[in-house]
C-alpha cells in the first residue's frame, strides 16, 4: 500500500538503540502522514531501478561520508540524483518532494555538484544559532551535529538557493527549485535528544576537535529558544505544499 513519505535510512544513531529515522517518523506520523522505511545500506542499489511511490522522500543523517567508496553510498548518490531531477519536473511533470537532513543534505549537494562536500575546521554540535539568508533579523536556533559541510559554491548550480548559514557553516540549509530542501542541522531533535547525542558521541566530538562540555552548555543556553515547530515549518510544510 502506498505511503505518504518514504524515509530513506542511512547508518547513523542519535544514541544507543534510537536512530534518526525514529524521530523523523514520529514527527511525520504526528502530522497525519503515513511512512515507510527504506534501508539505504541494504536497498540503495535496488531502489535506482524500483522506487516505491510516495509524496516525498526524506533522507536521514548518517555517519558515512559521501566520499566513501562503499557500494551503498555510490548507489545512494545516484538515487538522489534521479529523485532531485524528478522533483523539479521532467517535461513539466513534478515528482515527489525530496528532503535531506544532515547527511541527506550533503547527498543532495553531491548529486547536484560532485565534489561539494568539504571538511570543517571542527565539529558543530549542540544548539546553535543560524541566520536566514537575506534576513538580518532572522536568527534562529537549531540542533547541530556535523563535521563535514557543503561548499558554498553549490549556489553556482542553477536553481540552488542557500537558505540558512552561520559563521561556522556557510550552507546550513539549501533549496533546489520548490520541491528539494536540505538542512545540515537536525530539526527532528529535541533538547533532550541533543544532550543524549552529545554523551553517546563524545569520542566522535573529540576526534573532530569539538568540546562535549561546551556542546552541553549550548543546550542549556538555547533550549528555550529552539522552536517546537521547526520540523513542521521546514519539512512537513514543504512536503504538503
Amino acid at each position: 500500500m502506498p505511503v505518504d513519505v518514504q524515509i530513506c535510512v542511512a547508518d547513523g544513531l542519535i544514541y544507543d538503540s534510537l536512530d534518526y529515522a525514529d524521530r523523523i517518523e514520529q514527527r511525520l506520523t504526528r502530522a497525519g502522514l503515513s511512512c515507510g522505511r527504506l534501508n539505504l545500506v541494504t536497498e540503495a542499489a535496488d531502489l535506482t531501478a524500483r522506487r516505491p511511490p510516495a509524496l516525498a522522500y526524506v533522507f536521514t543523517g548518517g555517519q558515512t561520508s559521501v566520499h566513501s567508496d562503499a557500494a551503498w553510498m555510490r548507489a545512494t548518490i545516484k538515487l538522489m540524483g534521479e529523485l532531485v531531477a524528478d522533483a523539479n519536473g521532467r517535461d513539466g511533470d513534478t515528482g515527489p518532494a525530496v528532503v535531506g537532513v544532515c547527511l541527506g543534505s550533503q547527498l543532495i549537494a553531491e548529486a547536484l555538484r560532485p565534489g561539494s562536500i568539504i571538511d570543517t575546521a571542527g565539529i558543530e554540535v549542540g544548539l546553535t544559532e543560524v541566520n536566514r539568508v537575506g534576513d538580518h533579523q532572522g536568527i534562529g536556533v537549531v540542533p547541530s551535529f556535523h563535521y563535514q559541510a557543503i561548499n558554498p559554491q553549490i549556489e553556482e548550480v542553477d536553481g540552488v538557493r542557500i537558505e540558512y548559514r552561520n559563521e561556522h557553516t556557510s550552507v546550513q540549509a539549501l533549496s533546489y527549485g520548490e520541491r528539494v530542501f536540505g538542512c545540515q542541522f537536525h530539526p527532528e531533535l529535541t533538547p533532550d535528544d541533543v544532550r543524549q547525542l552529545i554523551d553517546f558521541n563524545e569520542d566522535v566530538i573529540s576526534c573532530w576537535h569539538g568540546d562535549a562540555a561546551a556542546a552541553h552548555r549550548s543546550v542549556e543556553q538555547y533550549q528555550d529558544e529552539l522552536p517546537e515547530d521547526l520540523f513542521e515549518r521546514l519539512v512537513i510544510d514543504r512536503i504538503t505544499r
